[in-house]
Formats: structure tokens, sequence, C-alpha cells
């Protein structure tokens, strides 16, 4: 029987949704994930980094766009134990678009 992965990364509160800036309980990328596990019966994973970002959308945006620029990794608070065990990992996280 094969097991599969949601590994995603997603933001709450102030967020871009349907065209405006609104406050959300729930991330949009983690909604899809939950609608992924909910369709291959998967586990979940949410990844959560070690710096908190701000909470005004625009400057996490400015924020993300500079360490995109940079080339930065953030770090992680923990890693999932056990990959071996998934036949499909997924990996969501939300889309950025940027310039230099």
């Amino acid at each position: 029987m094969s097991k599969t992965l949601i590994v995603y990364y997603s933001r709450k509160g102030e967020n871009y949704w349907n065209g405006s800036i609104r406050n959300l309980t729930k991330g949009n990328t983690e909604i899809v994930a939950e609608m992924i596990a909910d369709m291959t019966g998967g586990d979940l994973f949410e990844v959560d980094t070690v710096k908190t970002y701000p909470a005004d959308y625009y400057a996490c945006i400015d924020e993300a766009k500079e360490e995109l620029r940079r080339k930065d990794r953030p770090e992680v608070k923990a890693y999932k134990d056990d990959l071996e065990e998934y036949d499909t990992i997924y990996v969501g996280y939300p889309k950025m678009e940027y310039s230099l």
C-alpha cells in the first residue's frame, strides 16, 4: 500500500485572497494541502520557520522578495522524520513572482 505525504508552507493572517487583502485564519496553501490530504488519504506536515515574518502582508512580501534575491534559505523549526516510508510527496508553498 502506498503512502502519501503533503508538505506545505502557508501564511495565516493578513493575506491576498480573491483580489484583495484579508485576514485569514488559514493560509491559502494550507487549505489546498488539506484538500489534497482528503483526496489522497495522505499525511500533512506543515513547515514552520524559526524566523517570524511581519504580520503586514506587503512588508512580508518585501522581505520575502529580498530573501529570494539573496538566495536565502530560512531556517525551519523541525523536519519530517522517515521520508522513506512515503511513495509520493507533494510540496506546497506560496507562489512568489518578482523581478530584480
